[in-house]
């Protein structure tokens, strides 16, 4: 019986430039089996982020020939918009390179924002309860009421990544989660994304840095619109 959890089968994206037509993916497919945590590893400008938004729903494929995606063996793209909307915001859960917090908002209010938004995940209660446990478990519990502009760049994104778990998703998708910190706080951030893979959880990470990408169980390379087939680059 296959574990996949998450499939992309032949995607192809096309962006319009003006006139130009530049296909950023020409045929790239994936599989990441559950409680794997496999990194896409590719060159600026590859693809990566096209591929992880098409993964994570963020993006639509090409109209015509532009493949599919799979979570648990089901298309994402053939549900209803709230299907849609709650496998972005309660099956998958995103870290980007720039954290993406809103500055207004305090810590705990930010990491709350998507259990909150459509009904969709738990009822505020037990949503703060979750956050306070997520700040705790990643040394922020003295946090809780700053802002964003008060941390420092790794505390950010951490902050970021209990915004990604708040909803208890079955997938972690990272976008450069790293690409913005020096490289002792960047290597802090892989040690709590080991540690949570280490606890179950599904990661897909996009990255350039080929020592990055040796943290995860498998690597495949992102090239010429392509997704080369798995080569683990850590044994």
């Amino acid at each position: 019986m296959s574990n996949v959890i998450l499939e992309g089968k032949n995607l192809k994206k096309t962006y319009r430039l003006g006139r130009a037509s530049v296909c950023v993916l020409t045929d790239a497919s994936l599989q990441v089996e559950e409680g794997q945590w496999v990194t896409i590893l590719g060159s600026s400008g590859s693809g990566k982020s096209t591929a992880l938004h098409l993964l994570g729903g963020l993006d639509r494929p090409d109209k015509e020939n532009g493949g599919i995606v799979h979570f648990r063996g089901e298309s994402i793209w053939h549900q209803s918009n709230r299907r849609i909307n709650k496998y972005r915001n309660k099956d998958i859960g995103f870290v980007f390179q720039f954290y993406h917090l809103l500055p207004e908002l305090s810590v705990l209010e930010n990491i709350v924002l998507p259990a909150m938004v459509g009904g969709l995940g738990f009822a505020r209660a037990s949503a703060k309860s979750r956050a306070i446990s997520l700040l705790e478990k990643f040394g922020l519990g003295h946090r809780i009421s700053h802002r964003p502009r008060e941390l420092s760049g790794g505390e950010r994104q951490r902050v970021a990544i209990a915004r990604a778990l708040i909803n208890e998703p079955s997938i972690l998708l990272a976008d450069e989660p790293t690409g913005n910190l020096d490289e002792k706080t960047g290597g802090e951030i892989l040690d709590v994304l080991s540690t949570l893979h280490k606890e179950g959880l599904t990661i897909v990470l996009v990255t350039h840095n080929i020592e990055i990408a040796q943290r995860g169980d498998v690597v495949v390379r992102l090239r010429h619109g392509q997704i080369d087939r798995p080569a683990t680059l850590a044994h």
